[in-house]
C-alpha cells in the first residue's frame, strides 16, 4: 500500500512511545521492506480514514432501521411544526 506524495511534507507529528513499543513498530517496518517513517504514515493514515469512512455511516438492524422509517413518515407534531416554520438566527 504504498503511498506516494509529490505535495511539500511540512508537517510534523512527535509520537512518545516505550522502548518496547518501537522495537516492535521498528521490526513491522523492517519485515514490510519500508522505512519507519513510510510504515508509521501509511498505517497511521489507513487508520485515520477508516475512522472517518465509519463516522459517516449508521448501522441499525432491520428492525431499527424500520422503526426509523416508519417515524420519518409520520406527520410532525404540532409542536415540532412550529419549531421548523419558525425563522433561523442568521434569517432574522
Amino acid at each position: 500500500m504504498a503511498t506516494i506524495s509529490t505535495s511539500k511534507k511540512d508537517a510534523r507529528i512527535d509520537l512518545r512511545m516505550t522502548s518496547e513499543q518501537k522495537e516492535e513498530v521498528e521490526l513491522a517496518a523492517s519485515l514490510s521492506g519500508i522505512s519507519l517513517s513510510q510504515w508509521s504514515l501509511e498505517n497511521l493514515l489507513a487508520s485515520a480514514r477508516e475512522v472517518i469512512a465509519r463516522s459517516g455511516h449508521t448501522v441499525m438492524s432491520p428492525e431499527d432501521f424500520d422503526a426509523f422509517s416508519e417515524a420519518l413518515d409520520r406527520p410532525m407534531s404540532p409542536k415540532l411544526e412550529s419549531f421548523v416554520s419558525q425563522r433561523s438566527v442568521w434569517e432574522q
